[in-house]
């Protein structure tokens, strides 16, 4: 194990702040790599960054250990993802922090462009970017669809548009919001952007920041109903009545995918009782309904759609 020590601050005279960059992760491989050599391979000088690892059994510590000095790294067990990030942002000295999971990549130049607009915005606490999605292989499959102009209505009211990986944030305002709620289990990151949107001012820059490695194993992709659980309860804290609405209509998705399963089984009250459900997801929410006309909602729809095949095709030897 290689203990991660303080980070160096930068000298008072460098107008570039120094960067931190967690990468949380627990048998990683083997994308962890493409991970690493996504920050290393920045061209921003001041960078710090750690991989947070929770107990790999994978060979992944003997991948960490072979980058030498270039990457410092802590292993041991956590208690989530929340938590692992927390612990990492405790242990570094950085002004601007952000994380990239381990399947996940940097575009060439994405913390240079971050801190640029940062620094053109001096009230901002958070800035992020476009992205794409990417397969195992790393091969573009398509623009991240969800990415909007911001709006703290849209991102509370609608769904979470911001796709983490491309979003750097102030470390002052991430500590006076609280920081991460290590409670959180997929929510995390949607939860601290709707409190430092309350701190400061949120900018997005057109620029690709980003990929995010979608295998259809991923712990958003299999969160299911009880994901949606939780981002309701986080929902609710902040003064949204229930789901937002584009995640109503995920929730709406998802029952009517049951419902199929349970018809066929022949489970006759079952599946008319989820068929309900998913309609009363939608039905019940204006919001949700009027997005049904709302063609970015289609186009994100197909997106998903395009990404489920993506994934079945990987997992049969079809990609």
């Amino acid at each position: 194990m290689k203990p991660a020590s303080p980070g160096s601050r930068l000298p008072s005279s460098d107008p570039l702040p120094l960067v931190t960059l967690i990468t949380p992760c627990c048998n990683g491989m083997p994308y962890l790599r493409a991970a690493i050599d996504s920050v290393l391979g920045q061209d921003y000088p001041h960078i710090e960054y750690l991989v947070m690892d929770g107990g790999s059994t994978d060979g992944t510590l003997e991948l960490l250990a072979a980058y030498g000095d270039r990457v410092r790294w802590l292993s041991e067990a956590d208690a989530g993802q929340a938590d692992a990030l927390a612990r990492g942002f405790e242990q570094t000295s950085g002004t601007v922090l952000g994380w990239l999971n381990a399947d996940d990549v940097l575009k060439p130049g994405a913390v240079r462009t971050a801190v640029a607009a940062l620094q053109a915005h001096p009230h901002a606490v958070l800035v992020y970017g476009n992205a794409d999605f990417i397969d195992a292989q790393g091969h573009t499959i398509g623009p991240c669809t969800v990415v909007e102009p911001y709006s703290r209505h849209r991102l509370l009211h609608y769904g979470d548009y911001i796709v983490q990986p491309a979003a750097l944030f102030n470390r002052q305002a991430y500590a006076a919001v609280g920081g991460l709620d290590r409670s959180l289990h997929w929510a995390m990151d949607w939860d601290l952007w709707l409190r430092l949107a309350r701190h400061g001012e949120v900018i997005s820059v057109p620029e690709n920041l980003a990929s995010y490695r979608w295998l259809g194993s991923n712990k958003t992709a299999e969160g299911g109903l009880a994901r949606l659980k939780e981002v309701e309860a986080v929902a609710r804290r902040y003064g949204c009545k229930g789901l937002p609405a584009y995640f109503r209509l995920e929730r709406a998705r998802l029952l009517a995918a049951q419902a199929r399963g349970q018809l066929r089984q022949r489970q006759l009250l079952d599946g008319l009782g989820s068929l309900g459900q998913a309609a009363a997801a939608i039905f019940l929410s204006w919001r949700a309904t009027r997005s049904l006309c709302d063609p970015h909602v289609w186009r994100n729809y197909r997106t998903a759609s395009r990404l489920q095949r993506r994934a079945a095709q990987a997992k049969t030897g079809g990609i």
